[in-house]
């Protein structure tokens, strides 16, 4: 039996009549749990306050009073103290690009701002959970569309990105829909994407590994260059152009250095009252992952590395890289909250869509569920659970390496399934 008719007879059992009534059985159980408590919850920590007598959105407050300060023409990194020695970083650590568009909202009343950052993001997400639905295969839409609902109102770290109002559910829209739209050919709009997640939150610069290292598109990062550039050109005509050497030189360090608070899920957190080492630590990361690209890219054919349409559709080598390069992000990272998590519900519902329809291993299935469970998961403050997305994403990234070097060892014989 060849490949083709493998994967052929896979499909037909799963368009059976049965497993057709249980998808729709799933679905609607789905979607009565997010209608009937999902939605109350996250009204509910949408308008928690998390510092009282502070507002609710912690996170959006920043950015909001940076925008005040911003159009008062006052310095957003740092708060003047009344002390002679006087200034420390201000909670607003992002790119000066933006500040802009937060003036805009800091324009408004604090609740018809964070009202409308709640809708921007929500409307950048479900734009990006609706774009990866049409680019998956028709027969695996129903199974990403269930598991893509599923993961969203199980995830945890969305609840708390929804407390804080951060940024990180707007960047990975951005990311994913850039992805979407380089395997669909359309690199310069692929490239604008990228470069507007990247001036928002700088990490998503990282995925140039995968662009240039993997798919070894050289012309992609010329243009994501220039873009990037041009963006930062124009924001001149309204952005001091010395906020922009004060964040390159003493905004990003700070951030970099990580931070031990059980909070953040990045690996630097063990280490990070060494500020050199753990700098250091998360060079060495990013440096061995942008070598086993390397490598991995010489195991495949260029037609193989590319990402094409529909997803998750041949041998998951591109979209499993690029997963890869998202979990290395995060697992490197100076300061990756538990929130910025939800950058791995959409791509995890991808590789489970994936697993499910092709020859799976059990085992390597029950595996990377339970690094999905994790990744989604609450974390305490209290030794191991307060690292439970951070040990997700170990296994998961494990995994993901285990199918890119020993596919063999994770995927079923054909000759088993005749």
């Amino acid at each position: 039996m060849s490949n083709h008719q493998a994967s052929s007879s896979r499909d037909s059992v799963t368009s059976t009549p049965k497993n057709r009534t249980l998808g729709i059985v799933s679905l609607i159980l789905i979607l009565t749990v997010g209608w009937n408590y999902w939605l109350p919850l996250a009204e509910d920590f949408f308008n928690l306050q998390t510092k009282p007598p502070s507002p609710p959105n912690v996170d959006f407050l920043a950015y909001y009073l940076a925008g005040a300060r911003f159009e008062r023409g006052v310095n957003p990194y740092y708060w003047e103290m009344p002390d002679p020695e006087g200034i420390v970083l201000s909670d607003y650590l992002y790119p000066p690009t933006m500040l802009p568009l937060y003036k805009l909202f800091s324009n408004l009343g604090y609740e018809q701002a964070r009202h409308l950052w709640l809708f921007l993001y929500a409307f950048s997400y479900i734009t990006a959970f609706a774009v990866l639905l049409f680019m998956v295969k028709r027969q695996f839409r129903f199974t990403f569309l269930v598991l893509g609902l599923l993961l969203t109102i199980a995830s945890y770290p969305l609840l708390w990105h929804i407390r804080n109002g951060q940024s990180d559910v707007l960047v990975i829209s951005l990311v994913l829909v850039g992805f979407a739209a380089y395997a669909r050919n359309y690199k310069v709009g692929s490239a604008v994407l990228f470069a507007l997640a990247t001036l928002v939150k700088v990490s998503p610069v990282l995925f140039l590994i995968y662009f240039v290292l993997f798919l070894k598109d050289y012309r992609f990062l010329v243009i994501y260059c220039l873009i990037s550039g041009v963006i930062v050109l124009f924001s001149f005509l309204a952005v001091p152009i010395n906020l922009y050497p004060d964040y390159l030189l003493n905004v990003l360090p700070q951030i970099s250095s990580g931070t031990s608070y059980w909070l953040n899920q990045s690996i630097l957190k063990i280490i990070a009252s060494n500020e050199s080492l753990a700098r250091l630590i998360s060079i060495i990361g990013f440096g061995i992952f942008a070598l086993f690209t390397w490598f991995i890219s010489g195991k495949f054919k260029t037609l193989d590395r590319v990402p094409r349409t529909p997803l998750a559709e041949g041998e998951f080598v591109s979209e499993g890289l690029f997963l890869m390069n998202l979990l290395v992000v995060l697992l490197f990272a100076g300061k990756a909250w538990s929130m910025a998590y939800v950058w791995t519900i959409l791509p995890s519902a991808l590789l489970l869509t994936y697993l499910l329809h092709t020859r799976t291993k059990t085992w390597y299935l029950v595996v990377v569920s339970i690094a999905i469970f994790l990744l989604t998961s609450k974390v305490y403050g209290f030794p191991v659970l307060d690292s439970l997305n951070l040990l997700g994403n170990f296994i998961l990234t494990s995994c993901l390496a285990t199918l890119l070097l020993k596919r063999e060892r994770v995927m079923e014989r054909i000759s088993d399934l005749i």
